[in-house]
């Protein structure tokens, strides 16, 4: 049995040994309140959260506090921390829901515009530079439209995208035409004229580019045929 004197000093050391340890910190930041935060809790809690958490606890405090309301009292910093982290599981969800969206859209409007792209070819024979009155500059081009479909286009618009050799942008331009193509047959617009605007880097990219080494696509947007049906690109 153990002597009253000894018993008493054990008491009084656990006692010490637990005040001591609250005074250095044994206590759980998790459990702290977040609405009533003291310094030293704060101070604490620099120490022995991690990065993690601590960037969770401010990403809880601020989406709160940008949402118009206070933080609800009673909330602990672990309840913050856990609520801020299914905050960020159903956003991430959803924002790779609406990636995985994006990406099958993407493919289906470039699939319908290769589809497009099958009825109407185009391409650069010629690129003239002029310089008239007042040293304005103007590029003209000759451009073939070749409708390669099996109904006659009454007309159709869309970008023409002019590349380099290396399929660098040089400039896009919206065309359009409503002169027609017969099916299996082309047409050929000559003299097409852009005026440059010397300020503009993609038009002074135009007039400086060799026409040999220019490569030229059309991105049809909607063509119209003279049966009075039409396709369009998707928006």
């Amino acid at each position: 049995m153990m002597p009253v004197v000894e018993f008493r000093l054990v008491k009084q050391l656990f006692v010490m040994a637990l005040a001591a340890c609250m005074l250095l910190g044994c206590s759980n930041p998790h459990n702290f309140e977040v609405a009533k935060l003291t310094d030293e809790q704060k101070e604490e809690m620099g120490k022995k959260l991690t990065a993690d958490e601590g960037a969770k606890l401010m990403g809880y405090v601020g989406r709160t506090i940008l949402s118009g309301q206070e933080v609800p009292a009673g909330v602990t910093v672990g309840q913050a921390i856990k609520e801020q982290e299914a905050w960020q599981a159903k956003e991430e969800a959803e924002a790779a829901k609406a990636a995985e969206l994006n990406k099958k859209a993407e493919a289906e409007r470039k699939a319908q515009q290769d589809a497009l792209a099958k009825m109407l070819a185009v391409k650069l024979i010629g690129k003239r530079n002029s310089t008239g009155e007042f040293q304005q500059r103007v590029v003209f081009m000759d451009l073939a439209f070749t409708n390669k479909g099996d109904k006659d286009i009454a007309g159709f618009k869309g970008i023409l995208h002019f590349t380099d050799m290396f399929g660098d942008s040089i400039i896009d331009i919206t065309w359009s035409n409503d002169h027609g193509v017969e099916a299996r047959q082309g047409i050929l617009q000559k003299g097409a004229g852009m005026t440059i605007n010397q300020f503009l880097p993609d038009h002074m990219k135009m007039w400086n580019a060799e026409a040999d080494k220019i490569k030229l696509s059309f991105e049809v947007q909607a063509i119209v045929f003279k049966d009075g049906t039409r396709l369009d690109a998707p928006g």
